[in-house]
């Protein structure tokens, strides 16, 4: 079985709005990188640069 410790939880936050609006993994070897992914923005109805965050507990 895979080690569940390679993995890290961060929070991708709106560009636009500043919600955090998404939960995603990253592997820690990436960590120094910074994810930038077009999700759906809920609160303006449009997809929207969602940039990733510190990592999460």
């Amino acid at each position: 079985m895979a080690k569940k410790g390679s993995r890290i939880l961060v929070g991708l936050i709106c560009t636009e709005t500043g919600a955090q609006n998404y939960v995603t993994q990253i592997n820690k070897i990436n960590t120094g990188k910074k994810i930038e992914l077009k999700k759906y923005c809920p609160s303006l109805r449009k997809h929207t640069i969602h940039k990733s965050r510190e990592k999460l507990k």
